[in-house]
């Protein structure tokens, strides 16, 4: 009795469940996409985690990095 009225239940809101928005990936950080500084070097991603970016330097041959939050205020993505 107990078991089908929660069954009953969940159908109902699986009823008036409103669809999932589209989500914008454009701020996606992906490897391999070309930023440019304040400055207008360019870079390339080369990882990402969820609080880190490493990225090189065009002509520069180590990997810098830097956390999530400062790469995104300081580099704007280069439109392609």
């Amino acid at each position: 009795m107990l078991a089908q009225e929660l069954v009953d239940r969940m159908k109902k809101a699986m009823k008036h469940r409103v669809p999932a928005e589209t989500v914008d990936r454009s701020a996606e950080l992906i490897p391999g996409m070309k930023y440019r500084n304040e400055r207008g070097r360019m870079v390339t991603v080369m990882r990402v985690s969820h609080l880190r970016v490493m990225y090189r330097y065009e002509g520069y041959q180590d990997i810098c990095e830097t956390g999530r939050r400062e790469f995104e205020l300081k580099f704007r993505k280069v439109q392609s």
